[in-house]
């Protein structure tokens, strides 16, 4: 009988030291809070789709990205690998490919960057073009592309460099801002 009973005593001792190592151990694990609390990141989104619309319910744009992420804080949303899908006022389709984006002034502009590429056909030419640079910002409202960098415009066999441009996509109006240089092939 008394062997029973130490039994038992060894054994709730084993249970009660086990859980007390247990929690101590736990509470060691845990690491503890830091200074600063964590950033509110907002909304984020993989393989995501925007697509602005007019008035008129029609799209605007389409805007498709790997990743989407907003920051509150500073009210900003950041894209990577952007793909842009916009027609003009003629109904051409133009796109827009670049490796990274930024989201600015409430969605008026996006300021893409990392080889960035506009293709399009200009308005009454049928000929293909291309605007192309490390860094473009893109005018929602006014369907305006332009940069201050240095940037490489293909247009029915020409190729003209320049550094900065201003491209109205609305108008089929491109003005190349500085240092133009270009070469024509037959």
């Amino acid at each position: 009988m008394i062997f029973r009973i130490f039994a038992t005593l060894a054994l709730l001792a084993l249970i009660g030291g086990s859980l007390l190592l247990g929690r101590r151990t736990r509470d060691a694990e845990t690491p503890a809070p830091v200074g600063r609390p964590a950033e509110d990141l907002g909304y984020g989104a993989r393989d995501a789709q925007l697509i602005e619309t007019g008035a008129d319910g029609r799209p605007k744009y389409t805007l498709n990205a790997k990743l989407i992420e907003q920051h509150p804080k500073d009210d900003s949303v950041q894209l990577t690998v952007v793909h842009m899908i916009l027609d003009d006022v003629d109904g051409n389709r133009w796109t827009v490919d670049a490796q990274r984006g930024d989201i600015v002034h409430a969605g008026d502009n996006i300021d893409l960057s990392g080889d960035v590429h506009v293709s399009g056909v200009l308005p009454g030419t049928d000929q293909p073009a291309d605007i192309s640079s490390d860094r473009l910002s893109f005018d929602t409202r006014s369907d305006v592309v332009s940069t201050e960098d240095p940037v490489t415009f293909v247009w029915a066999g020409r190729q003209i460099h320049s550094v900065g441009i201003v491209a109205s996509l609305k108008d089929s109006h491109v003005q190349l801002e500085s240092a133009v240089h270009g070469i024509f092939q037959p």
